[in-house]
């Protein structure tokens, strides 16, 4: 008699926890989570902070939670479920009452892109596990990845060394920071002019020289078109990320030697960025090579068409950086037409088809694969 009624209470105690457990195990369990950042770049470490809530006096002995992110981020110390382009990760917690748990996790972003964590799944359990409770939540956290540069330097063009500022032969006014040697004073320069070590060499009053500049500005044209025949296509998307970290590569670099450029692509709905000389508006350009999709919106023989109708786009362009999957004869044209104007023409092709045509100044990029 004694075994059963032992048997019996614990029959009952086991009732008892599987109710309670069952209404309360998630209650009053919040659960939130957030990137370190809001940017970063393709390959680099950041951190995802996950933090979790038991605030009830009630203990809650285990808790799984699960995001659900792109599978472009890669997280350490996990192994991560996949199901197509959705990553999950697991984690598990115990919490006692009224505690708050912090995790840190490192992750890697295999990609450019905006990549978002979309939801998370809490499923709660009892000591015992007898008990599975589960609830969906909503996320709103999202990180952009901006594109790590394709090294273009092995294809890189020795007639189109792109100089930034430069040495011209006329100008309006000299440039002021750019002083190429002293002159003798002719009472016409101001005193902060004077150059007072060559005055005392020369015995006589000399002033800095100041030689003429001239700024580059370069355009950088991204076709995402596969094929001039038929309506336009996209290219493929291993191509579209070469092309897209061949376009960073040569935004850093103009960036690097101060010339100014500007941005266009006829994907992801038609792109015509216009930039600056400094470091913000190549971080502004990056961000805008980050969001674009592999789309194709116009034809690339209209693009150009379009842009030399209006004029707006060229004109005051001094290199024009062209990376695409073909060349054919209307983009042959517009090269030649630009380098009679004066201006430096360039493609940048995984097509080795094109290398042989002698009129074309063409470097070479490799392919990139997922």
């Amino acid at each position: 008699m004694e075994i059963i009624a032992i048997l019996v209470v614990v029959a009952i105690l086991l009732f008892i926890e599987h109710q309670v457990f069952l209404r309360l195990v998630l209650k009053n369990v919040t659960y939130t989570v957030r990137f370190s950042t809001n940017e970063a770049m393709e390959g680099e470490t950041f951190e995802i902070v996950e933090e979790i809530v038991n605030d009830k006096g009630l203990p809650v002995p285990w808790v799984k939670t699960e995001l659900s992110t792109s599978r472009w981020l890669e997280f350490s110390g996990t192994q991560a479920a996949r199901a197509s382009d959705t990553r999950f990760v697991p984690s598990v917690f115990s919490l006692r009452p009224h505690q708050k748990c912090t995790r840190t996790r490192k992750a890697v972003a295999m990609k450019r892109g905006n990549f978002r964590l979309e939801s998370v799944s809490l499923i709660g359990s009892d000591l015992l596990g007898l008990v599975s409770v589960s609830r969906a939540l909503s996320i709103n956290e999202s990180i952009r990845i901006l594109p790590a540069p394709y090294d273009l330097r092995e294809s890189m063009l020795s007639d189109l060394e792109l100089s930034g500022e430069r040495t011209a032969r006329r100008f309006i006014c000299d440039d002021p920071f750019l002083i190429s040697g002293s002159r003798e004073y002719t009472g016409r320069e101001p005193m902060n002019r004077i150059h007072w070590n060559s005055t005392a060499k020369n015995a006589r009053l000399m002033v800095f020289n100041n030689d003429f500049t001239t700024r580059n500005r370069a355009a950088v044209l991204i076709n995402m078109q596969k094929t001039p025949i038929g309506e336009p296509r996209p290219i493929m998307s291993g191509d579209a990320e070469t092309y897209i970290k061949a376009a960073a590569f040569l935004l850093d670099r103009l960036a690097e030697i101060g010339a100014e450029c500007d941005l266009y692509t006829n994907g992801s709905g038609g792109v015509h960025e216009k930039g600056g000389a400094d470091g913000e508006d190549y971080m502004r350009l990056l961000r805008v090579l980050a969001d674009i999709e592999n789309t194709c919106t116009l034809d690339f023989r209209d693009f150009l068409a379009q842009a030399e109708e209006s004029g707006i786009y060229f004109n005051d362009r001094t290199d024009i950086l062209i990376i695409t999957a073909y060349i054919d004869d209307a983009m042959a044209d517009f090269a030649s037409v630009q380098r009679r104007r004066g201006k430096h023409v360039a493609f940048y092709c995984n097509d080795d088809s094109v290398h042989d045509r002698e009129i074309l100044r063409v470097g070479r990029v490799g392919r990139y694969y997922n």
